[in-house]
């Protein structure tokens, strides 16, 4: 293995006969302003087994989510009683969804060395998030591993591969591999297909060609620190992973920190330059507010900090059926969704009554936007093209700049791992 920071996975699957259409589910931190989807999801999947039952869709998110998350644990322990999850055997596990983009999106199940991982702003760590972390969103998902027996993964990292040299050679020489999964995915998601390729001439050029991706990226580190790895989706759980693997670390050995299971984290691992893959800007909705208060309050704020020199970009807005625009000013180099998130703290700080909510496509947003007590903010697309050179250059994104895609593309919950 070339990489210390990778792994083969050995991962767990659901045991043959289980509807797999009703077991995969979407990743929790979608449709947050949609509670009908998880409405429907819930009478979809009804008492079959599924992952619903064994994650925490944060539309459902509490001040005590104490019940549900135990609620989770004994699901997950009955579950491997009664071998609905089963281990795979060894090998490299090939995905393929289609969400409707006119080309398959690929990328491979491995695991990640939370070792490697730092989330610190100015960290030099080969992996690296993309994103600021909304931290109220990893405490339940800290919870939920802290007594798992198992993950389950929605993280994607991205490596930079513009030439295309590790992923697409790895499918076309497996692309006879008969199928372990080939089905739709539940509520409009797309088809998704799994092939596991065993341990063996595939796999290892697989992983000599990482090597050589490493070698290159480090050659051309001005620092020597090059940056292999960025989240592009899962910032939030790969946070709570690296925390619930700090609390452990201090009661092992050091013999049982190196082989410990919490150690390592799951991720499919994706070309940023699949033709696949397209960034869709993030937008903010503010609820229980006043729309007029909320612009008077924004423009004045942002005109009272707007750094010397900047120009100001107008910034289209929806409340109430009207369309209107936030004049925002930008300092050099700056991203619009850094200048509104931080007026917008200002005015969630001033305005404790008020929530906030980060919606996924423009017409989701302008369809939230309407109902009486909100406002919703139009983003611009972040370039993809653009992600590892900023956060080289800068260090991470707003949270919540970009999602990959709408949120019916995003990640479905259906492999796991061993953790404990």
């Amino acid at each position: 293995m070339p990489l210390d920071c990778i792994r083969l996975p050995q991962l767990l699957f659901p045991a043959p006969g289980t509807d797999l259409t009703r077991f995969a589910v979407i990743a929790c931190d979608q449709f947050t302003a949609e509670p009908s989807y998880w409405a429907q999801a819930d009478r979809f999947v009804g008492d079959a087994p599924s992952c619903l039952r064994l994650t925490l869709p944060e539309v459902w998110l509490s001040a005590d989510d104490s019940p549900r998350i135990a609620a989770i644990h004994r699901t997950m322990q009955d579950y491997l009683r009664r071998d609905v999850l089963r281990p795979l055997p060894a090998g490299l596990m090939l995905i393929e969804r289609d969400t409707g983009r006119g080309a398959p999106r690929r990328g491979v199940l491995l695991a990640f060395d939370l070792e490697a991982y730092d989330e610190t702003p100015g960290s030099t760590a080969p992996i690296r998030p993309t994103e600021a972390t909304v931290t109220e969103r990893v405490p339940a998902r800290l919870a939920i591993r802290a007594a798992a027996p198992f993950e389950l993964p929605h993280i994607m990292l991205f490596a930079d591969d513009p030439a295309h040299t590790l992923l697409e050679p790895l499918f076309a020489a497996c692309k006879d591999l008969p199928p372990l999964y080939d089905f739709e995915l539940m509520q409009g998601g797309g088809h998704i297909t799994g092939r596991l390729a065993a341990p063996g001439a595939q796999t290892d050029a697989f992983f000599r060609r990482l090597d050589a991706y490493a070698q290159a990226a480090a050659g051309r580190a001005p620092d020597g620190a090059p940056l292999l790895f960025a989240t592009g989706d899962g910032n939030h759980s790969m946070a709570a992973a690296k925390a619930h693997w700090e609390r452990l670390k201090p009661a092992l050995s050091p013999a049982a920190r190196a082989s410990h299971p919490a150690r390592w984290v799951l991720a499919e691992l994706v070309n940023l330059h699949d033709e696949s893959i397209c960034f869709e800007a993030v937008h903010r909705l503010l609820l229980d507010t006043d729309p007029a208060d909320a612009l008077r309050f924004l423009e004045g704020w942002a005109a009272a900090h707007a750094p010397r020199g900047a120009d100001t970009a107008p910034l289209p807005c929806r409340f109430g059926g009207r369309e209107g625009t936030l004049a925002l000013p930008l300092a050099a180099d700056e991203l619009p969704v850094s200048a509104l998130q931080q007026a917008l703290d200002a005015y969630l700080a001033a305005r404790p009554q008020t929530g906030i909510d980060f919606i996924h496509g423009t017409d989701a947003l302008r369809h939230l936007a309407d109902a009486p007590g909100r406002i919703g903010f139009v983003l611009p697309d972040f370039p993809k093209d653009a992600l590892f050179p900023y956060v080289l250059r800068r260090g991470v994104l707003p949270r919540k700049t970009f999602s990959m895609g709408t949120a019916l593309e995003k990640r479905y919950y259906l492999e796991g791992r061993a953790i404990r």
